[in-house]
C-alpha cells in the first residue's frame, strides 16, 4: 500500500474516532429516573424534600380539596432513535410521576407510563392527567 494511501486511511479513522469521543462527550440537561427518584419518597415526606429529589416539577395542579399535585414528566429515547439512519431500531418510553401533596406533605405517590398519545396531551394540557391507581 503506498504511504499515501496509508497516510489518508490513518487520517480518516483518527477523524472518525474523534468524532465519535465528541458525539458521546456529555450531556446538555439534566437526566431524569422517575421511577427511581418517587420510589425514595414516602407518604410524609415534606414538599422541600419532594423537590430536593426530584428537582421543580413540569406542572403543578391546585386541588379542589386546597391540596396540590406535582406532575414529572419524562420522555426517554435510545441513542439509536435519536439517530438519523436507525431510529427505526430504537425505543421510546414515556412517564409520569404524581405527587400529591396535603399540608405541605406527600399524602400520595403515583408512576405509570404513558403512551406517546396520552404524554403529548399531558404536556400540552396538564389537567388532562390519564387515570392513575392509587
Amino acid at each position: 500500500m503506498p504511504a499515501v494511501y496509508r497516510r489518508t486511511l490513518i487520517l480518516g479513522l483518527i477523524s472518525l474516532i474523534l468524532l465519535t469521543v465528541a458525539a458521546c462527550a456529555g450531556r446538555t440537561h439534566q437526566v431524569r429516573h422517575l421511577a427511581s427518584d418517587i420510589s425514595m419518597l414516602e407518604r410524609g415526606d415534606r414538599e422541600q424534600e419532594v423537590l430536593a429529589m426530584m428537582g421543580p416539577p413540569d406542572h403543578r395542579r391546585s386541588l379542589a380539596d386546597g391540596g396540590a399535585e406535582l406532575l414529572y414528566l419524562e420522555h426517554r429515547q435510545s441513542r439509536m432513535k435519536r439517530s438519523l439512519l436507525f431510529s427505526w431500531l430504537g425505543n421510546e418510553d414515556f412517564h409520569l410521576a404524581v405527587v400529591t401533596l396535603h399540608d405541605g406533605r406527600v399524602s400520595n405517590l403515583a408512576y405509570r407510563l404513558l403512551s406517546a398519545e396520552e404524554f403529548r396531551r399531558l404536556r400540552d394540557d396538564p389537567r388532562q392527567i390519564p387515570e392513575l391507581a392509587p
